[in-house]
């Protein structure tokens, strides 16, 4: 079998891209029109080397021991930080990676995908609920803890929980022809050795059904007495991706009755704002316009607000209107234009910054951003981003990864921590601009815990939220997430979902991404061609990988142009004639590491 070797010589190797490390940006060559292949790759969406540094962050996490819980830091159980929030957005930032610029790459992501959903099953993830299930005071009228403790995490109420495990199991299922948690048992929730709750793929979408129909509201509960629409929008996607595979019609009948409740509930008419949270016994949403509890919480929220806390959320306006927008589009895009005019302040640098939120103050800036992408808004996502690379301390690991460590400087307000999560007040920091730098906090991931919570527990004080704007670890996977979609891009998903025929379509293998960095992995079946950008790595060695699913009755071009930068920064392309590949159904590449390339595969 003839073996292509995209090979130069020494000297030539020493000269591309030598003094590049791996913490400055890079964006592929692949811009110029169509070579000899007649295809032009620019038209085909990339990751630059910050995107694929977020995914090889994650891709390590979720390479950890299952049982290590190492930099999964968090404030409590209850906030936006909550492991099980780390845990599935890893997971949408993986689903969106491997659908929109590597559909045609098989192995590692789909590896740290089924690693993340194991690792949600761990007790430590879900045992919060035994502790939560007999209520919330702050959500009582009477703030008590009426209901009985339940150590089983799906069946009754906690859709915080649940509703993310139907999610990221089906998206698993979508993007990877795996049907394993459809298997009676696949699911275990292993209390002790005498303790456990099974279920399987089936049985976690009945449990969540039936609350909603039985409800009398049609929405699932998080908390006891307390439905958030943000967290009933992942089993309305496990729902819609379940039907999509299995053909039920749990999401065409769950909705339609859920959509008019929104709409009905948690949309001001005037302000277009959107609620946070409905209280079932009070019989109203907890919202900027309305910020009540319905009981001796509210003269703190007065007090709260008289001091400049804004429950007006660009975090819940986020995450409702990003999961929102992959079945509801009209409305989002209608909405959006309030969101960002109330919420947004772009600055004259290219940068932009958000009105301070004192519901989600560690989360705001990661949601409010893949909400942007999402719609398309690339100049507010881009201003966010910048602000984030800016301010949030970013950090670069020497096999190339990017992430924003956890930052907790600030004691802040949590007003859905749970009463035995809370801690004593703590006295201001010193009074700072709106947006600042702040000194980098240790890393507080030791294993032992989960997640290791920090100082930012409890009620906090409101005024702290007028100082640097915090960043929890789910403010990271959303910034890969925000990064990883296009406008649409969630949407897109959920109605143009992988058909059985992609999963025997030309793809790759074995790719090294220590010794190059690969960009984009795509198969276009309308020009059966299959292209492949590659920049070099960390390492820059030369790597081989393997071009898959080969038909080896049918015969290929494969094309390979190389980027060359001079010392000036002038770049020149060689676009070599094409090498035929037939009679095989695998085929081997070597590539330079020190180069960037644009291979394309494309059928004869």
């Amino acid at each position: 079998m003839k073996k292509l070797r995209i090979l130069l010589a020494l000297a030539l190797c020493l000269t591309v891209l030598g003094a590049q490390t791996a913490g400055q940006a890079f964006w592929p060559f692949s811009t110029a029109a169509a070579s000899k292949s007649g295809i032009d790759v620019s038209q085909y969406p990339a990751s630059d080397k910050k995107e694929f540094g977020q995914l090889k962050w994650v891709m390590d996490l979720a390479n950890q021991d299952l049982g290590d819980f190492k930099n999964f830091e968090d404030m409590d159980e209850q906030g936006a930080s909550a492991c099980r929030y780390e845990i599935a957005f890893s997971n949408y930032f993986l689903a969106a990676e491997q659908y929109h610029k590597f559909p045609a790459w098989q192995g590692p992501i789909q590896n740290a995908f089924d690693r993340m959903n194991q690792r949600m099953l761990q007790k430590r993830v879900w045992q919060y609920w035994n502790t939560e299930s007999p209520g919330v005071t702050k959500y009582e009228p009477k703030m008590n803890r009426p209901y009985p403790a339940e150590k089983d995490p799906v069946a009754h109420r906690n859709i915080m929980y649940s509703g993310h495990l139907g999610m990221m199991i089906n998206l698993y299922q979508m993007l990877y022809n795996d049907r394993k948690w459809d298997k009676p048992g696949s699911i275990v929730f292993q209390w002790d050795d005498k303790t456990k709750f099974v279920y399987d793929n089936k049985t976690l979408q009945e449990a969540m059904f039936l609350q909603l129909i039985n409800n009398p509201v049609p929405g699932v509960e998080c908390e006891p007495n307390a439905i958030f629409p943000a967290c009933n929008t992942h089993p309305m996607l496990s729902w819609r991706e379940y039907d999509q595979q299995h053909g039920t019609r749990y999401f065409e009948a769950a909705h339609p009755a859920f959509d008019k409740f929104f709409a009905d509930k948690f949309i001001n008419p005037q302000t277009h704002e959107i609620g946070a949270f409905y209280l079932i016994k009070q019989g109203w949403v907890f919202s900027g316009w309305n910020p009540r509890f319905g009981n001796k919480m509210d003269p703190l929220m007065a007090e709260m607000v008289k001091k400049g806390a804004n429950f007006n959320s660009s975090a819940n306006d986020g995450w409702v209107g990003t999961f929102m927008h992959a079945w509801n589009p009209q409305l989002i895009n209608e909405l959006w234009p309030y969101m960002k005019k109330s919420q947004v302040k772009m600055n004259a640098d290219g940068s932009a910054t958000l009105t301070n939120d004192s519901l989600a103050p560690d989360a705001y800036y990661g949601f409010f951003t893949t909400l942007a992408a999402e719609v398309g808004d690339e100049q507010v996502k881009n201003g966010l981003l910048k602000t984030m690379d800016n301010l949030f301390q970013p950090q670069w690991s020497a096999d190339g990864a990017y992430h924003y460590p956890f930052i907790d400087a600030v004691p802040t307000v949590n007003l859905i921590s749970a009463d035995s999560d809370k801690a004593k007040p703590v006295a201001p920091a010193a009074a700072t601009a709106q947006v600042t730098t702040t000194a980098p906090v240790a890393n507080r991931g030791t294993g032992a815990l989960c997640c290791q919570n920090t100082k930012m527990d409890g009620e906090g004080v409101a005024n702290n939220m007028k100082t640097l704007p915090q960043h929890s670890n789910v403010v990271d996977r959303l910034a890969g997430l925000a990064r990883a979609l296009p406008k649409d891009g969630l949407l897109k998903m959920y109605t143009q979902p992988f058909d059985e025929k992609h999963f025997t379509e030309p793809a790759i293998t074995g790719v090294d991404i220590a010794r190059v960095t690969l960009t984009r992995a795509q198969y276009d079946r309308s020009k059966q061609a299959l292209v492949i950008s590659l920049l070099p790595g960390t390492i820059q060695e030369s790597s081989s990988f393997n071009i898959i699913n080969l038909d080896p009755a049918k015969t290929y071009l494969l094309y390979n142009n190389i980027y060359k930068t001079d010392a000036s920064g002038k770049t020149t392309i060689t676009d070599n004639d094409p090498i035929t590949v037939s009679n095989c159904s695998e085929y081997p590449v070597t590539v330079c590491g020190k180069m960037t390339h644009d291979i394309i595969l494309k059928q004869k």
